[in-house]
């Protein structure tokens, strides 16, 4: 999977076109590695995304990760930008956790800038339901 297939499948998945259990299995397949790497990635699109102490709660929500793992808890103890990388940094064996985690904290802040785009934005990644074919 080239880098850019990959920002796209992450978008997707922020974006609620791919199901998050597959994603999260998809992810678990990975190597360490490349784990790292997504998740890295995930936490630069948050970060590019404006992701905020006000999307905090709606993203361990929507993660079903639980409020007491310890990517929940980085995330709430101080702004989401400073806690990113502790997140991206965790063992391995939390990092399926911290990718939930993370995807739903870029889907939670890509939905507000989608809204404020309005449709009306060249950002090609708030347009991919459009060039998707059918499933």
């Amino acid at each position: 999977m080239t880098l850019g297939e990959r920002a796209v499948r992450l978008n997707e998945l922020a974006q609620g076109l791919r199901p998050p259990a597959e994603e999260a299995r998809w992810f678990e397949r990975q190597d360490p590695p490349t784990r790292r790497a997504v998740l890295d990635e995930l936490a630069c699109y948050a970060g590019q995304a404006r992701a905020g102490e006000e999307d905090r709660d709606e993203a361990i929500l929507r993660s079903g990760v639980k409020p007491g793992d310890t990517a929940a808890v980085l995330l709430r103890v101080g702004p989401p930008h400073g806690r990113l990388r502790k997140i991206c940094a965790l063992p391995d064996y939390q990092q399926v956790p911290a990718f939930r985690l993370l995807a739903a904290l870029f889907g939670v802040a890509d939905d507000r800038r989608r809204a404020q785009c309005g449709g009306q934005c060249s950002h090609e990644w708030h347009h991919l339901s459009s060039r998707r074919g059918p499933a």
